[in-house]
């Protein structure tokens, strides 16, 4: 079992959620949630992550986290009926971890459904199996008590959220704003899909 893994960052490809990092000659290709992507040093620094290793049939992939609590929340996520890995790594992408075992302590449903692929039902699952078990991950990591309010996001928008994710993966605040610009076609959507359409303009900047 893999525990940690400390090398050099070759890749890190937003869209895809991962991460190659050389350990010893090796590449490891290691999927993280958009959170613990933006705590990814540039190509060709240092970095170590926390690992979780998942095996199924002929699969064995290797998630990573920039920090063990985070991989706790992870492990948590992941024994909840319906929630795979990779909806597991979405829903730590969705918010800050603080925010995010805040909102599911306090019983937020609407936040939860905010992260894509995450719908009513899941959500409520999440909500049903973790109420009761975040509160020492939130003590691990300081935590601040959960939003005010019982049905919505802190008066934060679709583009607040979307901003704010794209500049933790390392996106110049200039260069984001006017993507942000571009990509808003003013029609109702998805964080993530208002995330991946300013993602194609910033990458195809010269």
């Amino acid at each position: 079992m893999i525990g940690w893994l400390s090398g050099t960052v070759r890749a890190r490809d937003p869209l895809a959620g991962e991460v190659i990092l050389d350990v010893g000659g090796v590449g490891y290709q290691i999927t993280v949630s958009l959170q613990t992507l933006g705590a990814v040093p540039e190509i060709g620094e240092a970095c170590t992550l926390w690992i979780q290793t998942h095996v199924r049939e002929d699969v064995l992939a290797l998630f990573g986290f920039a920090d063990p609590t985070e991989r706790r929340a992870f492990r948590l996520l992941i024994g909840v009926p319906q929630v795979g890995p990779k909806l597991a790594v979405a829903v730590l992408g969705g918010f800050p971890l603080g925010e995010l075992l805040a909102a599911i302590e306090a019983e937020h449903r609407t936040l939860l459904e905010r992260i894509p692929g995450v719908g009513k039902r899941t959500a409520e699952r999440i909500l049903l199996d973790l109420k009761d078990k975040v509160a020492p991950l939130r003590e691990a990591i300081g935590a601040a008590a959960g939003p005010a309010d019982s049905g919505t996001h802190p008066t934060s928008s679709f583009a607040d959220d979307a901003r704010a994710v794209l500049v933790n993966l390392g996106w110049k605040a200039k260069d984001v704003d006017a993507a942000l610009t571009k990509a808003d076609d003013g029609q109702p959507g998805t964080l993530d899909a208002l995330v991946r359409r300013a993602l194609a303009h910033l990458m195809s900047r010269p």
